[in-house]
């Protein structure tokens, strides 16, 4: 698949099958997708009228994926507002339910396989796109918690990856029941939580984590280590900048449940969006800290490009997205007393070495060979 350029470099990205061994070469890809690539592709602002249908179709699947909270939000408004008093009262019955006594979201979900599985993903996942990375296979008698990096913007490739079937995680991990945990502020959406919950997603509770991974082998959770905090550090950079140097609780979750540490790491995330800079002390990211710890959210300054142009917007470019699933740490299942600090900064060291050992062995692959990670607190302003 050839990259849509707005950027002064000339850059392709190559769409790789998911067989990782195949003999097939870059050219041959190139070929088999009848993609011919011109002197006029390049410096482009505006999308040509002669634009595949196939590259539309994935366009329009990231268009209706980032509008669906704000789509759900105007329902909502829409129902409020209406006329006929059954349809304000049923609906307020349900925002009264969602509110107080929903709990699907801390109980793994309502997942539904065949929403997940829909075809739909792919095109979503081929507008990147987006590949998922096996280095060793993960045995379904145990659970596992795994810890995505980084954050990026969105979390495109860990929703991808992760809460659908676009690339095959059920196929390349059998017999893991996985669960992406995201923020419980979320299904606050009326209609959007319970689609959500459809994909398979939960909040990020301790209670959510813990009533997953009691389930027994094979249930397991992902968490976005860095969360919102770290989406302010999201741009493109040979630093990456991932918030973890503080953050224990999976481990203390990880120790209460037996359940294994699974390190993964994705290249790519952080170069869909661009972001107006706001360095650690600066006067804006005092601001968009204060504004994070009172509402949930971050609110990054970011630029993408537009539907029909590609200078500026708020779909993410066309940047491949490469995510590796390293190899579990084990950890031993200890009662509550026994969790020291001592136990919890072991298996803390532990995990942010095997996360950089993940990074360092494949970083050169993808073009990031002079790439570092730097560890910081979600505290340094």
């Amino acid at each position: 698949m050839a990259e849509e350029i707005s950027s002064t470099k000339s850059s392709i990205s190559i769409y790789e099958p998911n067989n990782e061994n195949s003999p097939v070469t870059a050219t041959e890809q190139l070929v088999s997708r009848s993609i011919t690539i011109t002197s006029t592709s390049i410096h482009r602002t505006f999308a040509p009228l002669n634009t595949p249908l196939y590259r539309r179709r994935q366009t329009f699947t990231i268009l209706v994926w980032l509008l669906m909270p704000w789509v759900c939000l105007y329902i909502s408004l829409l129902l409020l507002r209406c006329n006929n008093w059954y349809i304000v009262g049923t609906f307020i019955v349900y925002l009264t339910w969602t509110i107080f006594f929903q709990k699907h979201s801390r109980q793994g979900g309502l997942k539904q396989k065949w929403l997940r599985r829909l075809k739909w993903w792919k095109w979503f996942a081929d507008y990147f796109p987006i590949n998922l990375h096996k280095t060793c296979d993960l045995p379904s008698d145990r659970s596992y918690i795994f810890g995505c990096h980084p954050h990026g913007i969105i979390s495109l490739g860990a929703f991808c990856n992760f809460a659908t079937e676009a690339t095959n995680f059920e196929e390349k991990f059998p017999g893991i029941n996985l669960c992406l945990l995201t923020l419980k502020a979320n299904f606050r959406i009326p209609f959007y939580g319970l689609y959500l919950s459809f994909m398979g997603l939960c909040d990020a509770s301790k209670e959510s984590c813990n009533y997953i991974l009691e389930k027994g082998n094979g249930n397991s959770i992902l968490l976005v280590l860095g969360g919102a905090k770290e989406s302010l550090d999201a741009r493109p950079s040979n630093e990456y900048i991932l918030t973890l140097k503080n953050r224990q609780g999976f481990i203390k979750i990880g120790l209460a449940n037996g359940a294994s540490l699974v390190p993964v790491f994705s290249f790519g995330e952080n170069d869909l969006y661009d972001q107006i800079s706001n360095p650690r002390g600066s006067k804006l990211r005092q601001i968009q800290m204060k504004i994070q710890e009172r509402i949930g959210y971050a609110t990054p300054f970011f630029k993408g490009r537009g539907i029909f142009q590609y200078a500026f917007g708020f779909l993410p470019n066309r940047r491949a997205i490469h995510t590796y699933v390293g190899e579990p740490i084990h950890l031993p299942k200890l009662e509550h007393d026994q969790i020291i600090p001592e136990i919890i900064d072991k298996y803390h060291t532990e995990y942010m070495d095997a996360l950089k050992r993940l990074f360092d062995t494949y970083k050169v692959k993808h073009g990031n060979a002079d790439a570092t990670i730097k560890y910081v607190n979600d505290n340094d302003w």
